[in-house]
């Protein structure tokens, strides 16, 4: 009989093939143009590599990463998942080890005039044997699991730190918008004064002072809301941070320095680099291994169940103990299991499809955000140019008013005028440090 079970046991083994069992392998492979023509095939150097304190070297920016990283409910959630996942992997684990129970009983047994305790002390045992890899399944899954929940914890430290050195830029940024306003507001407010100068003289009418003083009331509008912006901005960099909201410590907008070079590196380095990228292809491996246990419920389950201990009565107590071997093999699941197979495949496929996706968006991000920045460099000389020349216009303008040879729309079309191309000169610069941030973000930077 034993001979006939190990014959049928080799057999379903021999019928099972290597599928049961066979570890992962990563087969994918990143499209050489996947980054557009923002890639050099020979450009073995990437910003991504680099640490992020190499990149932005503001220490008071540093600091704010730093204690975000640290404080951040996100980041602390996605290390406790990451806990939670150590502990599925020691649990699979055990799936190896007979399970050992102590399980003592007493009976009080009566029969006519007589009666009697009838007692038992045995620990029981039973063992899963998992002979068609149903464990090794587990624990690889298991593990799977935790390299998903380790990539996304860095995806969540990437994340984080990319909105604190944006949000910190953007509060840079404000803080010259508002310089630029407030020292527009003084120059406002000197044509305002001459505009009424020449109309007490009787060189300008009435619509004249009032249209300087709409024009200069305006401004302090929108200084008001770009002081509104401020205090908006630094109470979002508050909630990163995991504090109440408070006033941010900051560097002048002039200090902050572009790379001399930015290099993307080699499109292949997205599967190291990115843990979105990562995370895509772990979905697969676990796609793979929900799978593999899909073939494997088709299979007997082995099992060994014993018992040893003591039983009688109090006054005489003998040594019991027992084994058992059962085999259970499914018979009437067959469309069940076949179902489960079908959506398990699926769900593998639908895997493959996802990471290809997360591969092209992430490629397309960094073709996005290296255009984004070569365009902002390309536009500067000509905002630089024209910022200098209206700021000409301007002097020679107000020159003009002053000794009543031009109109005050002259004037206050040139006030306007430079106003719009300063502010426009903050944002084109801020357009770049944006996009460094993100093109640092999308080749993987941030992680480290």
């Amino acid at each position: 009989m034993k001979k006939h079970i190990l014959l049928v046991l080799a057999g379903l083994l021999m019928l099972s093939g290597c599928n049961l069992y066979k570890k992962y392998e990563s087969n994918v492979s990143v499209p050489e143009n996947v980054m557009g023509n923002v890639a050099d095939s020979q450009d073995t150097l990437s910003i991504g590599d680099l640490g992020w304190r190499d990149v932005f070297k503001d220490p008071k920016l540093q600091s704010l990463i730093e204690t975000a990283l640290v404080n951040n409910t996100d980041m602390r959630t996605a290390q406790l998942t990451i806990e939670q996942a150590q502990n599925e992997v020691r649990s699979a684990k055990w799936g190896y080890a007979p399970t050992l129970s102590f399980s003592p009983s007493a009976a009080y047994n009566y029969q006519g005039r007589a009666g009697g305790y009838n007692v038992q002390i045995p620990v029981r045992a039973s063992w899963q044997l998992g002979i068609f890899g149903q464990n090794r399944s587990k624990v690889r899954s298991a593990k799977a699991k935790l390299a998903y929940d380790e990539d996304y914890r860095q995806a969540v430290q990437v994340d984080l730190a990319a909105n604190v050195a944006n949000l910190y830029y953007s509060l840079v940024m404000l803080d010259r918008q508002l310089a630029i306003s407030e020292a527009t507001e003084i120059l406002y407010q000197e044509s305002y004064n001459t505009t009424q100068a020449l109309f007490q003289a009787g060189t300008y009418n009435s619509p004249a002072v009032y249209e300087m003083q709409a024009s200069l009331e305006a401004l302090r509008a929108d200084i008001v809301d770009l002081r509104y912006s401020i205090a908006a901005t630094e109470a979002s960099l508050c909630v990163l941070l995991a504090e109440t909201p408070h006033h941010i410590d900051r560097s002048s907008f002039e200090q902050f320095e572009m790379p001399e070079q930015i290099h993307v590196g080699l499109p292949v380095r997205l599967l190291a680099a990115r843990p979105d990228v990562r995370m895509a292809e772990r979905n697969m491996e676990i796609a793979y291994y929900t799978t593999q246990q899909a073939r494997q419920s088709f299979y007997p389950s082995l099992s060994l169940d014993g018992l040893f201990g003591l039983a009688g009565t109090f006054s005489a107590l003998d040594l019991i103990g027992q084994a058992v071997g059962s085999l259970t093999q499914p018979i009437l699941q067959g469309g069940q299991l076949t179902a489960q197979l079908r959506n398990a495949k699926a769900e593998q496929e639908k895997a493959r499809l996802e990471f290809v996706q997360t591969l092209y968006n992430a490629g397309s991000e960094v073709y996005q955000y290296k255009k984004a920045i070569e365009t902002a460099e390309e536009k500067t000389s000509h905002i630089d140019i024209r910022v200098n020349a209206l700021q000409e216009a301007f002097s020679a303008t107000t020159e003009l008013m002053n000794h009543g040879s031009t109109t005050y729309l002259e004037v206050l079309t040139a006030q306007e005028s430079l106003l719009s191309a300063q502010l426009a000169q903050v944002d084109n610069r801020y357009e770049m440090v944006q996009a460094l941030i993100n093109l640092y973000t999308a080749l993987g930077g941030f992680g480290k």
